[in-house]
């Protein structure tokens, strides 16, 4: 039932707790004001009868003012005023210290304290009742002799300061509960949508490690099935030298895919370990050292593998297996996208403070939104152009490894005309890993 009228009245969790005092303390008083100006009129009290209807009135005038507009200073301050202005008139008319004016006073000096979001602002409240109880003793109360007078006086003061003090004291000690409950209450928050996050994350990983696996299985079973056959050819004898080269060649492509794969899986199993040595590497004859590793699966697909590198000696300081494993990675990704017929170009330039190295293509390309993603980990890994799986560890662990080296990796490309990716590192990286 007391929901049921809070709701009416519109006194919801949307407002804050010196608000819903506010607007309940002074639409309950309005209402029993009004409700005793009938008493007062049936007993010829017609004016106080009339100020007690224009106190309750300006009170709700107060609710109106919080609840619609949320003006709760504005409220506070012309709250003030009407106190101020109808103690005055009422007092005379209803039995001075007899009638109900002390005690309203008491109501809006509490209410007054309670809603108050400073110190100072309390303070104002407490002087402004001193102020106003001074008036009525001194100016309106007809008093017997001074000595009465100063009595009267004294004792309001003191129960004014009793008052104030232990309101600010029981407001200061529900503010820090408050602000207590709620620090506990956003900790537990922020624990909460940590676990949330943790358990999103676990069954990415575990759905990555369920694919990881089942690609790694086919991907080590292929060319140990092609040994196993080859063998059993053999054994029986009877193989022309020209299939025996084919199924040679082939082994050989599938054995450097699995030993490739295997090379990525330690790479990305110890990337954390930052077990990395800078020394001098010479680069142009690191990338024909990878280029002509790769060449027989370039060949097998009839693609022109291109090593368009300077003249001359080059130089960078670095880790050479990091680098190494760049270009292989770039270069073994450009082989799996581009057709039969296709090119692939690999260029370096050495810049005054980085080198810049380039892996061009004309294969298939991707769309503005595959390229967006990647080098995340929840990207979707796409068939070759001779359906050759992968596992998307390759160019993960090339984002990662220019982030060690404080390098970067960019992508060009368009759909069904091919990509370029652009890394640029530092010439001297020295100590600057990002580990």
């Amino acid at each position: 039932m007391e929901q049921y009228i809070w709701k009416k009245l519109g006194i919801s969790s949307n407002f804050s707790i010196e608000e819903r005092l506010f607007m309940s303390t002074t639409f309950l008083s309005a209402c029993f004001l009004i409700l005793l100006t009938l008493p007062l009129y049936i007993q010829d009290s017609g004016r106080a009868a009339f100020y007690l209807l224009l106190l309750g009135l300006s009170l709700i005038s107060c609710y109106i003012l919080v609840r619609l507009w949320r003006k709760l200073n504005i409220a506070k301050v012309f709250l003030s005023l009407v106190v101020l202005f109808f103690s005055h008139l009422i007092f005379p008319l209803t039995g001075f210290f007899k009638g109900p004016v002390v005690y309203g006073l008491v109501m809006f000096f509490v209410l007054s304290l309670v809603v108050s979001k400073s110190n100072l602002e309390q303070r104002i409240n407490f002087i402004l009742i001193l102020m106003i109880g001074l008036d009525l003793i001194f100016y309106l109360a007809p008093m017997p002799d001074p000595q009465t007078t100063w009595i009267y006086f004294l004792t309001y003061f003191a129960f004014t300061c009793i008052f104030y003090l232990g309101t600010v004291y029981l407001k200061m000690m529900y503010d820090q509960s408050t602000a207590l409950v709620g620090k506990q209450k956003r900790e537990l928050e922020q624990i909460s949508q940590r676990m949330e996050k943790q358990m999103v994350e676990t069954k990415e990983l575990s759905a990555q490690k369920d694919r990881l696996f089942s690609i790694i299985g086919h991907d080590l079973r292929s060319p140990l099935s092609g040994i196993e056959g080859f063998l059993n050819v053999m054994d029986h004898g009877g193989v022309p030298d020209e299939e025996r080269k084919i199924m040679q060649n082939e082994l050989l492509r599938l054995t450097r895919n699995s030993r490739a794969l295997l090379d990525n899986l330690l790479r990305w199993a110890k990337r954390d370990t930052k077990a990395y040595e800078a020394s001098r590497v010479d680069y142009p004859k690191l990338i024909k050292m990878v280029g002509e590793h790769l060449r027989p699966l370039s060949d097998a697909k009839g693609i022109s593998l291109q090593i368009l590198i300077d003249e001359g000696e080059g130089m960078v300081t670095g880790d050479a297996d990091m680098l190494e494993m760049i270009i292989r990675n770039l270069i073994s990704n450009a082989i799996k996208f581009t057709p039969k017929g296709g090119w692939i170009k690999v260029r370096a330039y050495e810049m005054e403070s980085e080198l810049k190295l380039e892996v061009e293509d004309n294969g298939i390309g991707m769309t503005e939104e595959q390229r967006k993603k990647l080098f995340s980990p929840h990207r979707e890994v796409g068939l070759g152009t001779n359906k050759e799986k992968g596992v998307g560890l390759g160019l993960m662990l090339c984002a990662e490894f220019l982030n060690y080296m404080n390098g970067t990796i960019e992508v060009r490309s368009v759909k069904d005309k091919g990509s370029c990716f652009t890394v640029r590192i530092p010439r001297v990286w020295g100590e600057s890993y990002n580990v």
